[in-house]
């Protein structure tokens, strides 16, 4: 078993694990989160990689360059095309389908100015263009295999490299295609690999300008070179890869079992499930796993009912941020999208209700063609109602497809209980362990009759594991040879380290799905313990809010553990979650209670003890003062007066202007009501006592006033002593 990187928290840009095909990258500090977000150059200058789906790896960049070199139109103008490289043909098809819809060169009213800066006139590229499709539905694969798909007169060209399955896809540069190609890479997970495009650029002999950083041998730009170690005579021989650079797992293998690796993870996965082998799909990445599903269900309705577009989607329970955007897309998913985003009982209530009605409306057909939710869901681990939704799907004849990546295949039963009509998982995370390869899978279910469609669909229309690299396969394969005993480890200390968390007064609210939906969740827990090699669980992941007098900022900078995106890593990880997938949308996931401050945490092996103590000294360095009572009941604060006379009483009422507020002086026997002008200003919070008892009025709703109007009421108040009010006056 490779060696975990150690849980420590690294130095900006620094790939995690340190290894050429590492799927994560250090972001250590709050700062360095928001910067990377908001492009800042001091952040994304000094990545060495990223999560793949995100930042093109430096072997695809070059890759991409080779491509435009390879381009059999030649640019009159350097930097005219731009490209985006893909894993086989098919995917790289309807990455070109997609371009063609996205940026309206479908129905030739198409307007793609250039991207430029302000010194440059826009201009119009191509005008009313229409570019023809391969198929009228990305669902259906083009099925003219022997047809050369490069065309050199159009504007978006495929281009294949005649090695390893590579495509490339050509565009006008500066433009929307590159921002859609990024789209299409980013929401459907067809992403060609870095241990793929090593492979091309080796194979090709293509060479790039070479620095001191790089491996002169062979002319790629390596991404570990500055990380490791050199001597006087050169770099010195991984001994993992016998490579002149960090990589456990190379591009290629001289094994003759590196074919058999697909087989074997599928093998794997079959025994653990407890299902035929022949049910379980391998895919590039995870989200290609429910692309892969996605388009499998809507053939399925376009087989049903030839008239109809494939059917609506639903996104049940708020999701990780692609499944959602990749449903949303019209070029995708022609029928729309329907968001239930809470996943509770109210919105399976309105789901249901939705349904009928469309059935009704449609001589029983509801129009729907898929359901996608996660089990648990990332990042809150909420577990909607798959009884209730296996129930509906079989009423209205619609898939249910769960992603278990969080809760993942030796932790629950969802397949043999008959819940799901199919399961997508990201082999990336738990399953592979190490962070250094990309997969997915598709287990359909050979128990339900939708399940038993997609299997026979799924073998007819997904070739050669659709996109999932040899070198990558034996890299799963191999890591994976542990999957149960890390699984079950981790699920121990997770959570005694959860249990431990909700206690402290630091965490304000903790997401586990022991907490969240134990209920739900127990239904479904595997009791059987695969062989004496597992004990289920509730999984490696959680989220938690810190209390207001924690700063979130100091604690995730002081945090001696790996930041940065993933999980599922044999080292644990953590990332401020929320600005890292929904920095630019955050009032959308704040509606759906995904806060802005909320911290995710991924599990490792480290120990429990070790875990505590890096909390520990988190906590205690980023403390901003002593915990406050709780706010929601009544708080007694210090205060004085410099009169003996009974508290002031606060009442509202609403007025000619809304709301008036209302001073009521107690004096002896008897209440003077002065009443205050409200206007539209700030409100600030004023306090007052009795130096007989202490007690507190409240003057929360106190509006700002000027004028006279102030000064009148000002007077009324003039014995009592209130800093903060008199500093208004």
């Amino acid at each position: 078993m490779p060696p975990s990187a150690p849980s420590t928290s690294f130095p900006l840009g620094h790939p995690i694990p340190l290894d050429e095909h590492a799927c994560s990258v250090s972001l250590p500090t709050w700062c360095s989160v928001v910067g990377y977000e908001e492009g800042s150059p001091s952040v994304t200058e000094k990545l060495a990689c990223g999560y793949p789906r995100f930042v093109y790896h430096p072997y695809v960049i070059q890759l991409m360059e080779a491509a435009l070199a390879m381009d059999k139109v030649k640019s009159q103008h350097e930097g005219e095309f731009d490209c985006i490289v893909l894993p086989t043909r098919n995917s790289a098809i309807r990455c070109h389908d997609f371009l063609v819809k996205a940026c309206g060169y479908l129905d030739g009213t198409a307007v793609s100015p250039r991207l430029v800066d302000s010194t440059t006139t826009v201009h119009q590229i191509i005008g009313d263009s229409r570019i023809q499709l391969f198929t009228e539905d990305n669902a259906i694969d083009y099925d003219n295999d022997e047809k050369d798909v490069y065309n050199p007169n159009s504007p978006i060209r495929v281009m294949d490299f005649d090695v390893a399955g590579a495509h490339a896809v050509i565009f006008p540069a500066r433009t929307v295609f590159a921002i859609e190609a990024k789209s299409y890479w980013q929401h459907t997970g067809e992403v060609l690999s870095s241990r793929r495009a090593e492979s091309v650029l080796s194979k090709l002999g293509l060479c790039n300008h070479c620095d001191d950083t790089s491996d002169k041998t062979r002319g790629i730009k390596r991404v570990t070179s500055s990380f490791f170690e050199q001597d006087g005579e050169g770099w010195k021989t991984c001994p993992h890869s016998n490579q002149p650079h960090l990589a456990y797992f190379p591009s290629e293998s001289d094994s003759s079992s590196s074919v058999d690796s697909f087989t074997g993870i599928q093998e794997r996965i079959a025994s653990i499930v407890k299902i035929p082998a022949s049910s379980v799909f391998l895919t590039p990445s995870g989200m290609a796993s429910i692309y892969a599903a996605l388009r499998s269900t809507r053939r399925r309705e376009l087989e049903q009912n030839p008239s109809s577009k494939g059917g609506t989607s639903i996104v049940y329970g708020f999701p990780y941020l692609d499944t959602l955007k990749m449903c949303a897309r019209p070029e995708l998913v022609p029928d729309g999208v329907e968001f239930f985003g809470h996943g509770n009982e109210s919105d399976l209530q309105n789901f249901e209700q939705m349904l009928r009605l469309r059935a009704l409306e449609n001589n029983g057909d509801a129009g729907v063609s898929v359901l996608v939710t996660e089990f648990p869901s990332n990042p809150l681990l909420n577990c909607p109602n798959l009884q209730k939704l296996r129930e509906l799907a079989d009423e209205f004849d619609f898939a249910l497809i769960v992603d278990d990546t969080i809760g993942n295949f030796a932790n629950l039963d969802l397949i043999n209980s008959g819940l799901a009509d199919a399961l997508c998982t990201s082999l990336t995370k738990l399953f592979n362990g190490r962070g250094d390869a990309m997969a997915g899978s598709v287990i359909t279910n050979p128990n339900t009759k939708v399940g038993q469609w997609m299997q026979k669909d799924l073998e007819a229309s997904h070739i050669a594991h659709e996109g999932l690299w040899s070198g990558d396969a034996i890299a799963v394969f191999t890591n994976s040879e542990d999957f149960l005993e890390r699984s079950s480890k981790i699920n121990e200390t997770t959570e005694a380290l959860a249990d431990w968390l909700k206690e402290r007064e630091e965490v304000a609210a903790i997401y586990y799905p022991k907490y969240s939906c134990p209920e739900g969740y127990n239904s479904v827990v595997r009791k059987d313990d695969i062989e004496g090699k597992h004990t289920a669980g509730y999984g490696g992941l959680f989220s938690i809010v810190l209390d207001h007098h924690v700063c979130d900022r100091s604690f995730y900078d002081k945090i001696n553990l790996s930041k940065g995106p993933s999980l599922g890593t044999n080292f644990s990880l953590a990332c401020p979650y929320t600005l890292l997938a929904h920095y630019h949308e955050l009032d959308f996931a704040l509606t759906y209670g995904v806060q802005p401050n909320l911290i995710r945490f991924a599990i490792g092996l480290e120990d429990l003890d070790e875990m505590k103590e890096k909390f520990e000294a988190a906590f205690l360095g980023s403390r901003l003062h002593p915990k406050l009572p709780d706010m929601k009941t009544k708080i007694q604060t210090r205060g004085y007066c410099t009169v003996t006379r009974p508290p002031m009483q606060f009442q509202r009422h609403n007025g000619l202007f809304g709301s008036a507020a209302h001073f009521a002086i107690g004096s002896g026997g008897g209440t003077r009501t002065t009443p205050l002008v409200p206007v539209k200003r700030n409100i600030f919070t004023a306090t007052a006592c009795s130096p007989n008892n202490g007690n507190m009025i409240d003057l929360s709703y106190l509006a700002a006033v000027g004028g006279n109007n102030l000064k009148r009421n000002a007077r009324a108040l003039a014995r009592v002593t209130v800093s903060a009010f008199l500093r208004k006056v």
